[in-house]
């Protein structure tokens, strides 16, 4: 930050105004090139996201805003100036979130009053303009000159109305307090009162400058003790100005409005404190954000609750509805899948019981056999077998730790049927089996993990071929809801132009290496790819050889083929799982293709 702040007052010297259009894009480019991850960094302090654009934004419920690096600039300040700027808004921003209810009052009911928006204008920006001090105290030079040269220039304001004096002096003396206004006596009076509100040294602009205080605390005492003052002094300039005009101030369109007498005296505030958003713009922001928030109160419990489930899972509760009803469809075949998990688990805890037998030269004593013991003891029985050891050779069997299973669905254009019984229904139902199945079967694993009972981990992907390979589903121990719904509403759809099922074959070569054929090897890994197709490949060469490459690896690599597929289809399916050894089965009646994948499936947990 150093070198930023040393060009600062060069700048400032010699000022950025009259900058020819190139100039001062040159300027904005090279500002958000250097502090775009400083003003990024100071907002997310804050609680925003706050990023450059190509205009002033925000989005009150999440925070989320942008900044135009350019509007400062283009209005004549440095790049010191334009950073102190832009973090003086987003403070406003800030508490504008904390409290958007009172703001959108106090917005409501200074819309048609340009004096009151003077007024809570320069009374907020005491508020911001400290906490930007606090937070970032290097910038308090910059702030210190703007304020002295471009905001209120001079230290004379005699000339200026009594209301705007009163508010002037109430803003820049809080931040120039070593340069006290000339103003009219008795708006002085006013002035120094508010200093020592209550007689004891209480500062009533502190409190209404505390960020910490809740916005409508603060606009109450504004309203109250302020507020009163300021009207009073805008009703004796009034009727100053009414008597210096003669005849009521008449103009074309009939009588002026009371502050049209002052609209020269607002526009010079107006251009000297700019908006970086349009008042309509935030106050519409605010609003918007008010209704929101009325709405949410007004709802029922079920409906925050499905609100809070979309948000957290990125998915609608209607999509997991309908998906729900796909899964309880096959949850039968998965209740026929839960006695093999039980006995796989079981089975594999049976084996760590194995881990002590019965000796004469245990490490302990076997509690069941403690009287046994002693009368072996009293007896003189020298070899009693009452005691445990670990034995070495856990279990002859060589189990493996991991089982990854790998579904390859056909998304080409003549799977498309969605429709009970249809080719692309019932491979989707099939996916949905196998996901929930095996997720179902690893939720109880990590359970069992837990204990250190056993140690076996199952790990499910779901990949797709049409013209091309997709990856559905990556190969996890787990799935979310947004992957649940993918893999539905992609199987939904087939639209492939072609059967590159070599593809999604070369994929899955293209994963395994070396440390993972060398699990498989060592039977540390049972891998399973299964293929669902309801043609021929497209390459029947290439196939062939992804094929083998997966089998010369230790991979099991099975295929359905369903539906009546013409001859060719059948002879190039032949051709690349039936050869030599049978690996691929015909599933004619798709509606049989769930209850084949189970029994398939039940088969490959068998082994683990």
């Amino acid at each position: 930050m150093k070198n930023y702040f040393e060009t600062k007052n060069n700048n400032q010297e010699k000022g950025n105004g009259g900058l020819k259009e190139d100039e001062s894009s040159f300027i904005a480019n090279d500002f958000f090139n250097q502090y775009a991850e400083v003003i990024s960094d100071y907002a997310e302090d804050n609680g925003l996201d706050f990023k450059a654009g190509k205009g002033w934004s925000i989005e009150m419920k999440t925070g989320r805003a942008t900044y135009d690096p350019n509007f400062f600039i283009e209005k004549g300040y440095s790049q010191a100036e334009s950073m102190w700027a832009i973090c003086h808004e987003i403070e406003h921003f800030r508490d504008w979130r904390k409290n958007p209810e009172a703001y959108a009052n106090l917005f409501s009911k200074i819309n048609s009053k340009r004096r009151l928006h003077v007024l809570y204008n320069c009374i907020d920006d005491i508020m911001v303009n400290k906490n930007v001090d606090n937070r970032f105290p290097v910038h308090k030079k910059t702030k210190e000159y703007l304020y002295q040269q471009k905001l209120f220039p001079g230290n004379d304001y005699t000339s200026s109305p009594k209301h705007l004096q009163f508010a002037y002096a109430l803003l820049r003396e809080k931040m120039l307090p070593n340069e006290i206004l000339k103003i009219e006596e008795y708006v002085r009076l006013e002035v120094e009162k508010l200093k020592n509100i209550d007689g004891q040294g209480t500062d009533l602009l502190n409190l209404v400058s505390d960020f910490n205080a809740n916005p409508a605390d603060r606009f109450e005492i504004i309203r109250d003790y302020i507020e009163p003052i300021y009207e009073n002094f805008f009703q004796e300039d009034l009727e100053e100005k009414k008597n210096k005009e003669g005849d009521g101030g008449d103009n074309s369109d009939g009588k002026k409005k009371a502050e049209d007498y002052f609209s020269d005296e607002y526009n010079d505030f107006d251009s000297k404190s700019p908006e970086a958003i349009p008042f309509t713009d935030i106050k519409d922001a605010i609003d918007k954000e008010v209704k929101r928030k009325k709405e949410e109160k007004q709802k029922s419990p079920e409906q925050i609750a499905k609100e809070q489930f979309e948000k957290e899972h990125g998915v609608s509760v209607g999509a997991v509805e309908n998906y729900k009803r796909n899964y309880d469809k096959i949850e039968k075949y998965i209740s026929s899948l839960r006695e093999v998990f039980e006995r796989i688990i079981s089975r594999r805890k049976e084996i760590r019981r194995r881990l002590k037998e019965r000796t004469d030269q245990g490490v302990i004593l076997d509690p069941s056999l403690i009287s046994q013991a002693y009368i072996d003891a009293e007896s003189g029985v020298l070899d009693s077998r009452t005691q445990l050891k670990v034995r070495k050779q856990e279990f002859d069997e060589n189990k493996p730790n991991n089982f990854e299973f790998t579904l390859i669905c056909d998304i080409s254009g003549s799977m498309n049927e969605n429709s009970q019984g249809g080719k692309s229904y019932e491979q989707k139902m099939s996916s949905i089996l196998i996901m929930e199945a095996l997720n179902e079967f690893e939720e109880k694993l990590k359970e069992a993990r837990l204990d250190r009972s056993l140690d076996l981990h199952v790990f499910t992907e779901i990949r797709a071929f049409g013209s091309e390979d997709e990856e559905l589903k990556p190969l996890s121990d787990n799935i979310d809801y947004q992957t649940r719904i993918k893999v539905a509403n992609r199987l939904s759809n087939c639209d492939g132009c072609s059967t590159s099922d070599f593809k999604s074959l070369s994929a899955i070569n293209s994963d395994m290496d070396d440390d993972v054929k060398n699990k498989i090897s060592k039977n540390e890994l049972k891998k399973v790819v299964l293929l669902i197709t309801d043609g021929g490949s497209g390459n029947v060469s290439l196939a062939r050889k992804e094929k083998e490459l997966l089998e010369k690896s230790g991979v099991i690599v099975k295929a359905i083929q369903i539906g009546k597929p013409g001859a060719g289809d059948v002879d190039k399916f032949r051709a690349v799982w039936q050869k030599g050894k049978k690996d691929g089965h015909p599933c004619k009646d798709v509606s049989q293709l769930v209850p084949a994948i189970e029994k398939l499936l039940e088969e490959f947990l068998n082994d683990l």
